[in-house]
């Protein structure tokens, strides 16, 4: 914090003709000012982590032991349970011969139920429902 009576004592001393003195503590009121330039600058950014992890973990959600992520009413997902319970990271599963595989950590989840019972469709990972049809000569 800066102490606002150096700036007076600084006044002071270049008054008095005691320039060099003066210097000195208005180098040290730089140095604090970078100082506390810097602390503001990582607590912003820590701040803006702390409000992109609440708004994350206000839309993450466990279903059938995935995790889900709800943005603009899409169930996006599935993420890998061991990735984000362990290392908080969201790496997305993927899709491989009736299994899902996770591409990080290279964990592989069975399971009994059909993926799309689970939302996986709404991630438009699943084939396409669109049909091609020729155009005439």
């Amino acid at each position: 914090m800066l102490h606002y009576r150096l700036f007076k004592e600084i006044n002071d001393l270049f008054a008095s003709g005691r320039d060099d003195q003066a210097r000195r503590l208005l180098m040290e009121i730089q140095s604090r000012s970078i100082a506390l330039h810097d602390e503001v600058n990582l607590l912003q950014t820590r701040l803006k982590t702390l409000e992109e992890a609440m708004r994350l973990s206000c839309n993450l959600f466990r279903r059938n032991g995935l995790y889900w992520l709800k943005a603009q009413d899409i169930n996006l997902g599935p993420f890998c349970p061991h990735c984000y319970d362990h290392e908080g990271g969201l790496i997305r599963l993927e899709r491989s011969k009736g299994a899902l595989h996770c591409p990080y950590c290279h964990t592989v989840i069975t399971r009994p139920s059909p993926l799309e019972d689970e939302g996986y469709e709404a991630t438009g990972e699943a084939t396409p429902r669109a049909r091609i049809i020729p155009f005439a000569n």
